[in-house]
């Protein structure tokens, strides 16, 4: 498991803010997928309306906020299929409480757009906007290539850190990178994740309220220093951060958001009723690799993470690493650091029948029914029993374009529910799915 531990093709006919009621002649849509009656598996349809994919959304009431692939910032009525163009250059977008949209452009002028749909400029920066978030208080905060933008200040990261480069350019650029992966957490925490594949990663933190960063979240000593055995070298951690570390009589809890399982490859993070803290993360699936002579193909990959307060300021966290594994496959597959602990290969070939690939992607709260879910390659899953020996229940496959199986699950990088039974999600090749109940619309 890996810890460290993501054309203008606009007429120029087309005016800014004009509205399109497309009628249904004008709307170039096809049927998808006719699998069967089961709802798991729905009829879906593809509704042409800019021919586009989208970067990002959110909703207000019966409309979809969106900023295409090519910065437009659109809005869709997903329940009439109308659109209109609201603005150009927009890069980035956000949700006020009260339904007002924050949104961005990428040479720095930060917009209200209030529930007349009239437009503001209320502020700008001397920088690319990347991204806009909203805190409990419905203030936004920015983070842009040169820093991060709060209540008028700017607060910049030190050189030589993850936000100035990974991977093979680690920490040499000269302005900040986009994260693969950001959140703004109940604490006032803006969480910053870099994945660099093979080679690991990092997690980075902003604190809003103390206006500091945090570049490593992992509590370490020194490596070239060799310890007895692990009671040794905890006695020194705790004696070298007494600040961030307590021994209960049930439990050792941690500062947050130190030693709580917080990946470089997180892909949703959610809270649930009781506001403990739920992230899900992939990349970790190299033991669950396998591939036999006869083409069948095994890959299983993800992490869910429960973060959950002890006392105040101070948290532990367990995580399910077996969540996406069939039942039929765990004998299988069951392993430890030695490899496989069942070593009859002929009995694995035999269990082998069918291709199972499942990869993590991200969750969500669902508000109206109470409940967590998550999606995977294989779809939207209920998620079961908080106690960190999680069960799953698929709610919904839907019919996705992906360019590689191994990948599938990076086909939806976000969704919300609308109601107990409505979905939007956003997705990589298929634009903005609206999951009505019973049907799947997908607008591009």
């Amino acid at each position: 498991m890996k810890y460290s531990i993501r054309l203008l093709f606009i007429l120029s006919s087309f005016s800014v803010a004009s509205q399109n009621n497309l009628s249904k002649d004008n709307i170039a849509s096809t049927q998808m997928n006719l699998l069967n009656t089961d709802l798991k598996y729905p009829v879906s349809t593809q509704i042409n309306l800019l021919n586009t994919d989208y970067n990002d959304f959110v909703s207000v009431k019966n409309t979809i906020y969106g900023i295409t692939k090519n910065n437009d910032f659109v809005s869709i009525d997903f329940k009439n299929d109308k659109f209109k163009i609201i603005k150009n250059n927009i890069s980035s977008i956000a949700k006020k409480s009260n339904d007002e949209i924050i949104f961005g452009s990428k040479d720095g002028k930060v917009f209200l757009l209030n529930k007349k749909e009239k437009i503001k400029q209320i502020d700008e920066v001397d920088s690319e906007i990347f991204s806009i978030l909203i805190n409990s208080k419905d203030e936004y905060v920015v983070y842009t290539n040169k820093s991060i933008y709060f209540n008028r200040k700017e607060y910049v990261p030190e050189k030589k850190t993850n936000f100035y480069g990974k991977g093979t350019a680690k920490y040499t650029g000269t302005q900040l990178i986009q994260p693969d992966y950001i959140y703004l957490d109940k604490l006032n925490f803006l969480w910053f994740t870099f994945d660099e594949g093979e080679f690991g990663g990092n997690v980075c933190f902003f604190d809003l309220n103390k206006k500091s960063f945090i570049y490593e979240h992992w509590l370490s000593l020194n490596d070239s220093i060799k310890y007895k055995d692990r009671n040794e070298y905890f006695k020194k951690l705790k004696g070298t951060y007494p600040d961030k570390i307590k021994i209960t009589k049930k439990d050792t809890i941690y500062q947050y958001p130190y030693q709580l399982g917080i990946s470089s490859v997180t892909k949703g993070v959610a809270y649930d009723r009781q506001n403990n803290l739920f992230l899900s993360s992939s990349g970790s699936g190299i033991k669950s690799r396998y591939k036999n002579e006869k083409g069948f193909s095994y890959f299983v990959d993800g992490v869910i993470v429960k973060i959950s307060e002890k006392e105040k300021n101070f948290y532990n966290y367990c995580f399910d690493e077996n969540i996406l594994e069939d039942e039929k496959y765990k004998f299988a597959f069951e392993s430890d650091f030695h490899g496989y602990k069942n070593k009859d290969s002929e009995l694995r070939e035999r269990i082998l029948t069918e291709n199972e690939i499942n990869v993590l992607g991200s969750i969500s709260y669902n508000k109206y029914d109470k409940n967590l879910y998550f999606y995977s390659s294989k779809g939207f899953y209920l998620l079961k029993n908080m106690n960190c020996k999680f069960t799953k229940e698929l709610i919904l496959s839907p019919n996705l374009k992906y360019k590689d199986t191994y990948y599938a699950s990076r086909n939806v990088v976000k969704f919300e529910f609308i109601s107990e039974k409505e979905i939007l999600f956003l997705t990589r090749y298929n634009g903005i799915g609206y999951y009505n109940g019973k049907n799947i619309k997908y607008f591009k």
